[in-house]
């Protein structure tokens, strides 16, 4: 049997409160709630997105700075060993300076000293003459080479006309050419100072002498014999020095160069004995 239409409609009616109260208010209201929370927390998250956005921004300025820093250092080390460079070549360029002019001191003192009085071999003073510098001639020795060289005489003569050869013996010969030369010496420089210098070539030594420079020291001696001893010229007015081959006048290269280095030079200096 069916029930009346009333009752009908009032079981609907109760269905549908009893569906509707199975709903819990306090979801909706949770969800409310929790929409609002982020919708006041939006500006706070931008924020913060921002804080962190600039503080990476100034870790990286930092380490670009930190950079910098360590090429200032580095530039700062190395004008520091520029200037302690600077500062060396500085100081030796002084020093040199220094001994330059220590050393130019001590030439002017030697040369004064000589200029002044200068002791000799044989006890012989040197003493400066400046007229005799601006005077002194050139004579005239037959068949010899005689020249004018800066403020000295030199008289040249070939060992060829002094000497057997490679040895200091004298010629036979050889007794009338220093016999003219050391006329020319009396006549012309009676007290002037007279070097006696002994040249080879570059040959090697035969005989006993062991060098070059032992020959040309030999036969400086024994021109420097001949002149005291025969020709009676005193002999502290004159000096020997043998120079070896360090002092060619021509070429070494051909017979004839090397005949024009072997020689004997009587050179004539301004200062004068006393």
């Amino acid at each position: 049997m069916r029930p009346p239409m009333r009752i009908a409609w009032l079981l609907v009616f109760l269905g549908l409160a009893a569906a509707g109260c199975n709903r819990n208010p306090f979801v909706n209201n949770q969800q409310g709630i929790a929409w609002q929370q982020q919708a006041a927390e939006q500006p706070y998250v931008a924020q913060l997105q921002d804080l962190n956005r600039r503080v990476s921004q100034l870790d990286a300025d930092n380490r670009d700075l930190h950079a910098q820093l360590a090429q200032s250092r580095q530039q700062v080390q190395l004008s520091g060993d520029r200037e302690a460079l600077l500062r060396k070549q500085l100081g030796d360029t002084a020093a040199q300076l220094r001994d330059s002019l220590a050393e130019k001191q001590e030439t002017a003192k030697q040369l004064a000293a000589l200029q002044q009085s200068t002791q000799f071999r044989g006890g012989a003073t040197l003493t400066a003459n400046s007229s005799l510098k601006n005077s002194l001639q050139v004579v005239n020795v037959p068949g010899v080479d005689v020249r004018l060289e800066d403020d000295v005489v030199r008289i040249e003569l070939p060992a060829e006309r002094l000497f057997v050869e490679g040895t200091a013996q004298l010629q036979p010969n050889a007794n009338s050419l220093l016999d003219q030369v050391a006329d020319a010496i009396t006549r012309n420089y009676p007290r002037q100072i007279v070097g006696i210098e002994g040249h080879t070539d570059t040959s090697p030594v035969a005989g006993s002498l062991a060098s070059s420079h032992q020959l040309s020291t030999s036969q400086s001696l024994a021109v420097f014999d001949q002149l005291t001893r025969r020709n009676r010229l005193p002999s502290n007015q004159l000096f020997t020095v043998g120079h070896g081959p360090n002092h060619p006048r021509v070429s070494n290269a051909t017979p004839s160069g090397r005949a024009k280095n072997r020689r004997i030079e009587l050179v004539v200096y301004p200062e004068t004995v006393q």
